[in-house]
């Protein structure tokens, strides 16, 4: 026989129990490690105008090899940067502030084995940081006598993100590689 009240009840206890095992449960789960926000590198902020940039570079010692404009953006291509295995910077602008980085490696020293350690030891410390990465590609295309490889990773917040890519073209006579870390105000 039906009976509300014994109805009423089994559900008052389920409920009860439910919540009793969602907070042990929270209880038991430590909490999530806090994301540091992604920001640009070298101690620069967002919005640095050229001139300022500029000045940066001169008293660091680094040259400003190329100046263009690429998809409505000025771009500056710099040598000099001192860190390890930096072949060059990339610093883009739009209406005179910084809104991204390019960090390129390369060691002329380096096999493919390498560039993947420095791919994965780059990798590991943005995870760190900013927690999983999400694989954006990831691909090995012949073209002709060239075979292109490419793996990319990003990590995006609400106004930033992060991209570590690394890249290979080899034909039996030449070898380029390049591991890249793009940062970009979105």
């Amino acid at each position: 026989m039906f009976t509300p009240a014994l109805t009423l009840e089994n559900f008052a206890r389920r409920a009860l129990l439910a919540l009793l095992l969602a907070w042990g449960i929270a209880l038991a789960t430590p909490p999530a490690r806090a994301v540091e926000e992604i920001s640009p590198p070298f101690g620069l902020s967002w919005g640095v105008t050229k001139n300022r940039l500029s000045s940066l570079l001169t008293g660091a010692n680094a040259k400003v090899v190329e100046k263009r404009i690429v998809s409505g953006r000025d771009m500056w291509t710099v040598e000099g940067l001192i860190q390890t295995n930096l072949r060059r910077t990339v610093f883009y602008f739009r209406n005179d502030g910084l809104v991204e980085i390019e960090l390129q490696y390369q060691n002329s020293a380096w096999l493919d084995s390498d560039y993947n350690s420095f791919l994965g030891l780059l990798r590991m410390s943005l995870e760190s940081k900013y927690g999983a990465g999400k694989l954006i590609a990831r691909s090995k295309n012949p073209q002709g006598d060239v075979i292109q490889t490419l793996t990319g990773y990003e990590w995006t917040q609400t106004t930033n993100a992060i991209q570590l890519v690394y890249f290979s073209a080899e034909s039996p006579s030449q070898i380029f590689r390049m591991v890249s870390l793009h940062y970009k105000a979105l």
